[in-house]
């Protein structure tokens, strides 16, 4: 009989593991919430081209927006939204939103070096590091 009593509490303990990790597996979108991978450009990046391609993935999103505006995604959450840079430093905000309403948002920092402030850069500055653009 004592066996037997082993065995049961075995299996119920078993049991009791499987509907726990099934759950933890069930609520995972729930627990992680939005996620944003951005595949290009690389933060920091600089260019002279004023058109851009922000590029990535928005997991467990509902919503992406990029300054304000919304970008639509397909089945997997890949994106892909071009933008035009103004002249100089530009900031971009990426933000994921989920069904819960949970969001995630990153930063994107691009430069857009133009003729005149590459000629300014070099001429002006003798300590900074400079971006040589070749053409």
């Amino acid at each position: 009989m004592e066996m037997r009593g082993i065995i049961i509490k075995v299996l119920a303990g078993l049991g009791v593991a499987v509907v726990l990790g099934y759950s933890l597996f069930a609520l995972s979108d729930f627990i992680r919430g939005p996620r944003i991978i951005l595949s290009s450009p690389l933060n920091g990046f600089s260019t002279t081209t004023p058109l851009i391609t922000i590029a990535g993935v928005a997991e467990h999103s509902s919503d992406l927006l990029i300054n304000g505006l919304v970008v639509p995604l397909d089945l997997e959450g890949n994106f892909q939204e071009q933008l035009i840079l103004a002249p100089g430093y530009n900031i971009m905000t990426v933000a994921a939103k989920d069904h819960y309403n949970r969001t995630a948002e990153k930063k994107l920092e691009i430069n857009l070096i133009t003729n005149e402030s590459a000629t300014s850069t070099v001429a002006t500055s003798t300590t900074a590091t400079s971006t040589i653009i070749y053409k």
